[in-house]
């Protein structure tokens, strides 16, 4: 089941200080994300999305059929590894919108300082992808070296497939996983869909929501009252999330 914590991640070179200066903005991409995700777990999405593809092609051989590996058919609950076309696919293990196959694209995202200034909405980490399978374990035999050009000598090193006692080969234990950001691309490419895309609504949300905590604080050091104040509030919800965070 799809999880709504959002996790707040600084990276090892973000100072106290760093932490401290950007601690307004975490709350709020927080808060943000939170929604966001939310809203993607109800399927509503800030553009619409294009339908999966009914082409029966699949990878970039492009067979007449449309294969997922028996590692992601196994993550998804699908029964069979090859089906008519992607639409086929998501239809068959219940997916009817982007970025909701397996539930682990959802689950990766998190709001992450973007050096000193800024805090950005990502999916963080890796997962196992449609085309993920377990690959053959190499072992370096040699080098070879060579003189470039520059005047510079590089090496090349040389592998081979690892063998068991009987000649054959090893493969790893767990399959190849795919970045979550790469699954979120794809998502955007071949559905138009930008997962962590504001809508409007939102969007006006969190202008209203810092503009209104910013002129509270005005007020509360300088004194004065509000002489007119914009009704415009965008998306109700999050615009009360971010007032409680900031």
């Amino acid at each position: 089941m799809l999880q709504l914590d959002m996790q707040v991640h600084f990276s090892k070179t973000a100072t106290a200080e760093i932490r401290a200066n950007l601690e307004p903005a975490a709350k709020l991409a927080r808060a943000t994300a939170r929604h966001i995700k939310r809203r993607l777990i109800r399927r509503r999405y800030a553009t619409r999305p294009d339908p999966f593809s009914a082409d029966p092609t699949a990878g970039k051989r492009k067979r007449r059929r449309y294969y997922i590996s028996p590692a992601y058919a196994a993550e998804i609950g699908a029964k069979e590894t090859t089906f008519k076309s992607s639409v086929d696919m998501h239809k068959a293990v219940g997916a009817r919108a982007p970025g909701l196959v397996s539930g682990k694209l959802l689950d990766s995202m998190r709001v992450r300082n973007f050096g000193r200034d800024a805090m950005v909405i990502e999916f963080a980490g890796s997962s196992l992808g449609a085309s993920s399978t377990r690959t053959a374990r190499r072992k370096t035999v040699s080098y070879e070296a060579s003189l470039h050009s520059d005047g510079k000598v590089r090496a090349k090193r040389i592998t081979e497939l690892r063998r068991d006692k009987d000649g054959e080969v090893l493969y790893r234990r767990n399959p190849k996983k795919v970045l979550n950001r790469l699954k979120a691309s794809a998502v955007f490419n071949h559905t138009n869909i930008g997962l962590v895309q504001p809508t409007s609504a939102e969007e006006k949300a969190m202008v209203a929501a810092v503009g209104d905590s910013l002129t509270a604080i005005l007020i509360k050091t300088f004194g004065g009252v509000v002489i007119q104040e914009n009704d415009e509030r965008g998306d109700r919800r999050l615009y009360e999330a971010i007032k409680r965070g900031v």
